[in-house]
């Protein structure tokens, strides 16, 4: 009953784009358990934010969605998703399938994919023509992913020894960001085409390159890049010529 009712006010206040968003789980709709509607900011999204609690889940047509803690959406399908993924966790969306709406109806929007923390988009799939930016931050965060479509992708804060893209981790994109600890640097382990590129960066993959910027990328990214590979170094306060020292 309580179900029901939200569901019917989520119909007055939501636009009827909204109402389309679907989420399966175990062959139950549980769409009007895990849409939700922030009472706050009146954001609505798919409530995912718990230990394996859409794993194997089938969303679709819906604006956010929300994967927070482990497995949060393990193995689950996010299908024609128009806003943003979060994936946030150990393994928040290890082996999910994200595809991003191309109908002509979401270009306006920039629809944006945050794996975040280790494995948090391990071996997962982010697929979609109107893609503004794929984030990976953490040890391994986009372990064997492939993402294609994507305008930027972006890797950084993982480990010297685990970095954030590595293992295959294969990107078609026009802007490929490397950051710190972000890429691995062999083509079996990090491999990139540039969309829109030369022949040679559109027909073939191409090895990624730690600590570069490669492609069509904004040139507000050149600074920033720099700004975090800068904090890299520091005084090393413990020797008396206060020598300047890779972390």
């Amino acid at each position: 009953m309580k179900s029901s009712l939200l569901f019917s006010l989520l119909s007055i206040i939501l636009p009827a784009a909204l109402l389309a968003c679907q989420v399966t789980l175990n062959g139950d709709d549980k769409t009007n358990e895990l849409f939700v509607v922030d009472s706050v900011t009146g954001e609505a999204y798919v409530d995912c934010m718990g230990h394996s609690k859409c794993r194997d889940a089938v969303i679709t047509d819906c604006p956010v969605i929300k994967c927070f803690e482990n497995e949060a959406c393990n193995s689950a399908q996010i299908i024609n998703f128009t806003d943003s993924v979060l994936c946030e966790g150990l393994h928040a969306c290890h082996r999910t399938e994200m595809f991003a709406a191309d109908s002509t109806s979401t270009t306006d929007r920039k629809q944006t994919v945050s794996c975040v923390g280790s494995g948090a988009c391990d071996v997962a799939q982010i697929i979609g023509k109107n893609l503004e930016q794929v984030s990976c931050s953490g040890v391994k965060a986009c372990r064997k992913v492939h993402i294609e479509g994507s305008k930027l992708v972006k890797c950084h804060d993982g480990h010297e020894s685990a970095p954030a893209c590595e293992s295959l981790a294969t990107f078609e994109t026009k802007c490929l960001y490397c950051g710190e600890n972000g890429c691995a640097n062999h083509i079996n382990m990090c491999r990139y085409k540039i969309i829109g590129g030369s022949d040679s960066e559109t027909n073939q993959y191409q090895k990624c390159q730690p600590e570069t910027l490669i492609g069509d990328c904004p040139t507000e990214l050149e600074a920033e890049l720099s700004l975090e590979l800068s904090g890299k170094e520091e005084i090393d306060g413990d020797r008396e010529d206060g020598t300047r020292r890779t972390l």
